[in-house]
């Protein structure tokens, strides 16, 4: 039984210049998104940032506990 090879033909490989056409749309594209972006100002991000590192020492002591719970609850049986 033959196999056959693919090859690739030029027809389906992008031209050089197409390529760099295509990157060039991109990069001008993310730059006008990242202008049209309103970022939080300082008090805003320090505020969230509070928050965050509040839920998360929280929900560390929760599972904390309930880790030492079953931890104690494990060595009784």
């Amino acid at each position: 039984m033959a196999t056959r090879t693919r090859t690739r033909t030029r027809a389906n490989e992008p031209q050089p210049r197409a390529r760099v056409a295509a990157l060039q749309r991109v990069a001008r594209d993310t730059v006008a998104e990242m202008k049209k972006i309103t970022w939080p100002d300082r008090e805003t991000t320090r505020n969230l940032t509070l928050v965050v590192i509040a839920i998360s020492v929280v929900l560390g002591l929760l599972l904390g506990g309930v880790d030492a719970a079953f931890v104690r609850l494990w060595s009784i049986f």
